[in-house]
């Protein structure tokens, strides 16, 4: 009896401390890095396709070139510029520990914009991560250090914002350190399932996931059928919700969802800092098999085994719980926004009988992969090697071939089926019929989507094995890509004047494999030409490398597969 008595006085003071860890962080030490109110299209820990979002996105009304403000003093520890992810980045060191980073960026501000472009022109490269040496450029608070834009893989014009702990690089919610952003409204719950967790468990006498209609809002969410329900076995919790903010339309991810049972807090999950390594967690976080199948997402509590992510601040027996046999039990689900804005779900849940045992049935023809060690599979001229951390739970791997497609190099190879998500990468070698290894380096795994269309999933060929590294289960098959890419030239031609424009820009394009690399050149010289990947475009802004006079414009492009393009051409200023 003592022993339950302080279990439950730990469980108490360590809730105490997890809803107390936002106010662990200072809150007048960073100033908006906008000089217009915040209004956010996203929020840390926000879910997205296969990671939690890292930090806030500020909008910037639609448009580029807002400036932006360093929130505190510091100094420029890090430039990354890509045609991916963030894009052009700028990320400040704090003397408190914390750094500050700035996303999606249009440019940077003069001083800093010129040490890039040297160090890019030396490296004659765009895409680049650069370390400036500490204190060589000294930002203050407020002081104008870069303007807003859409680069990378932006979906539209904002600031993204993260402040991350300088020394774990751990981004921590941005939230947390007071920065004025104006929220009173609370969090919405769409929907709920509940879904048994054991073989021959029920949900109201059935062995499939409960969908009961809501009603209500706020902090008096209820179920419309008030009767208690009916639990056979052990089961778990999903939500659908969304947050929203003054002044924006944008469903938002929330701060924090936890469930109580008989007002004892059994699960807490809390959106206040994670690692980078881990964020492909979220694909155990929520239901991953309905999200693929109906692109809607359930935040769960049943926690896979291998599942480490530590934004779980309590999670009792695994967020599995247990409805015992003829007892009631008052369940109490919060979701709630950073602001503490809260909203509260309380429903009923009656205990049964297990009347059926729990068995792990494994297809006949199935294998069996573990999470705790390393997989091979061997079959039909198919490899592959699945190391235990790629797996968020044990599986039953299934696998199949059939009749190859009229433009494949192979037979399509089922592996497994992609409502299961994979943490890490796998990796996959097929043997290439000899009929095809004449194509060589132009070969690579092609994952089929759900129409059949193909998308490249790399790969080296080589002594008539073809061998990729594969992140997701599915169809998939050996497919050559022998098609160079294309180039097409906007704003310059053979002889055109160009004097009055500011820029040159190119249209590219890769049909299959995708761009890996490209270079240009004025009259012999590298130029830095800015790559828009998702609108493939480049762009080169005038400067000195155009001189007065005729130019002669070279451009090389080349894809993944060894396929090359050039553009050459004379222009006159």
């Amino acid at each position: 009896m003592l022993k339950v008595r302080i279990y439950f006085i730990l469980i108490i003071i360590f809730s105490v401390f997890s809803l107390n860890a936002q106010d662990n962080y200072p809150k007048d030490y960073f100033i908006s890095p906008v000089d217009f109110p915040i209004s956010l299209s996203g929020t840390f820990a926000e879910l997205r396709a296969g990671h939690f979002h890292s930090g806030i996105d500020i909008r910037t009304a639609g448009d580029e070139g807002k400036p932006i403000v360093a929130c505190a003093d510091g100094y420029v520890a890090r430039i990354k510029i890509s045609p991916y992810g963030f894009g052009k980045a700028l990320y400040i060191d704090h003397p408190n520990g914390y750094t500050t980073v700035y996303a999606h960026l249009q440019k940077m501000s003069p001083a800093i914009d010129a040490w890039l472009k040297s160090e890019q022109y030396k490296l004659e490269k765009f895409d680049v991560d650069l370390f400036p040496p500490k204190n060589l450029l000294k930002v203050k608070q407020g002081e104008i250090i870069c303007y807003s834009g859409n680069s990378g893989s932006s979906e539209g014009p904002h600031l993204h914002f993260e402040i991350r702990n300088t020394k774990t690089e751990m981004p921590v919610n941005p939230q947390l350190f007071g920065l004025p952003v104006k929220d009173f409204i609370r969090p919405v719950i769409s929907a709920l399932r509940i879904s048994p967790e054991v073989n021959g468990g029920t949900i109201n006498g059935k062995t499939t996931p409960l969908i009961p209609e809501l009603t209500g809002w706020g902090p008096v969410y209820k179920l419309k059928d008030k009767n208690p329900i009916n639990i056979n076995g052990r089961y778990s919790i999903s939500v659908q919700v969304s947050d929203l903010l003054n002044g924006s339309n944008n469903k938002n991810g929330i701060f924090r969802f936890a469930v109580y049972i008989d007002s004892v807090l059994c699960f807490d999950w809390q959106a206040e800092t994670f690692n980078f390594n881990e964020t492909r967690y979220i694909n155990s976080f929520i239901d991953y098999s309905h999200y693929y199948n109906t692109g809607k997402r359930y935040i769960t509590t049943r926690i896979a085994p291998n599942n480490k992510l530590t934004m779980y601040k309590t999670a009792t027996n695994q967020g599995i719980f247990s409805a015992v046999p003829d007892s009631i039990h008052q369940v109490k689900v919060v979701v709630s926004d950073a602001n503490k804005n809260e909203s509260i779900l309380r429903f009923t849940v009656k205990g049964k009988e297990l009347e059926n045992s729990e068995k792990n049935q494994i297809s006949s023809n199935s294998v069996l992969f573990s999470h705790q060690k390393n997989n091979s599979f061997s079959e039909k001229g198919v490899m592959l090697v699945v190391p235990g951390k790629s797996l968020y739970d044990d599986l039953a791997f299934a696998f199949s071939v059939s009749g190859a497609l009229p433009n494949s190099c192979s037979a399509i190879y089922q592996l497994h089926n992609p409502e299961t998500p994979l943490f890490d990468y796998i990796e996959v070698s097929v043997t290439v019929d000899s009929a095809y290894r004449h194509l060589d380096k132009k070969l690579l795994l092609a994952r089929l989507r759900k129409d059949r269309s193909p998308v490249s999933a790399g790969g080296k060929y080589a002594n008539g094995i073809l061998k990729a590294s594969i992140r997701e289960f599915g169809q998939y098959a050996v497919m050559a890509d022998t098609t160079a890419p294309a180039i097409k030239a906007l704003n310059i031609s053979e002889f055109k004047t160009v004097t009055t424009q500011q820029s040159i820009r190119i249209s590219i394009s890769d049909d299959f494999s995708g761009i890996n690399t490209y270079s240009a050149y004025l009259n012999g010289k590298w130029i830095l030409m800015d790559y828009d990947a998702k609108n493939q475009l480049l762009e080169y802004l005038r400067d000195d490398h155009l001189i007065i006079g005729e130019n002669e414009f070279l451009l090389t492009i080349e894809d993944n597969c060894g396929n090359s393009s050039t553009l050459k051409t004379t222009i006159v200023n």
